[in-house]
């Protein structure tokens, strides 16, 4: 009896490690395959010296999922997670420097928004932000 029970109890025991296993590997998704952005950004023909920039999926196009952002210093930026495939709206914001003095506004635009599509083949995006759209912006 003893025997049964031991046999039983290793068969029990199998089965929960296969069943552990499985349900293990299925929480390994990640979601969405992400893709790493980097690039650009320059304002008037030079470098952002500060910023951020944000990948948003465009729903109003279909595209749905995680998106990505990035900091901006020296006119570079990476994405920290990657952003999904497919076409994206992008918020941009810019600094002349770090904020030091909060009498004095370092803003040189705030929240340029533009469309890009996100190409895992393409991982470089470049963004010229034009002054024209940034006073528009900023009269609204």
């Amino acid at each position: 009896m003893i025997a049964s029970v031991q046999k039983s109890a290793s068969f029990f025991f199998v089965v929960a490690g296969i069943a552990a296993a499985a349900v293990c590997g299925c929480s390994r998704s990640k979601g969405p395959e992400r893709h790493s952005i980097r690039g650009s950004v320059t304002f008037k023909g030079e470098p952002v010296p500060l910023g951020q920039i944000a990948f948003e999926p465009d729903a109003s196009q279909g595209n749905e999922g995680p998106g990505g952002y990035a900091d901006i210093i020296a006119g570079r930026y990476t994405t920290h997670m990657g952003a999904v495939s497919g076409p994206h709206r992008v918020r941009i914001s810019g600094q002349s420097g770090p904020v030091v003095d909060e009498t004095k506004d370092v803003t040189l635009f705030s929240d340029y928004v533009t469309s890009v599509m996100i190409d895992p083949e393409v991982p470089e995006i470049d963004f010229d932000i034009p002054e024209q759209a940034v006073r528009r912006a900023r009269r609204r």
